[in-house]
């Protein structure tokens, strides 16, 4: 009983050691490699979006390249 407490805990630690990489891989890959449109609050002039290479739409000033990791 007592061997098991110790390699149940160590087995554990191995197999969370060899997956976890895989699975913070993929998930900050795609993160990483999508974007998303979001409004720009502070800019809220026309000419200045466009000045930043930003789309105004709807009287709104939008990033279309965000970075959800922002």
């Amino acid at each position: 009983m007592a061997g098991y407490f110790i390699i149940l805990p160590i087995f554990t630690l191995i197999t969370l050691s060899l997956l976890l990489p895989l699975f913070t891989t993929n998930l900050f890959t795609s993160i990483g490699i999508s974007h998303h449109s979001t409004s720009i609050p502070w800019i809220d002039d026309a000419a200045e979006c466009e000045h930043t290479g930003r789309d105004w739409r709807d009287r709104k000033c939008w990033d279309n390249k965000h970075n959800p990791m922002f």
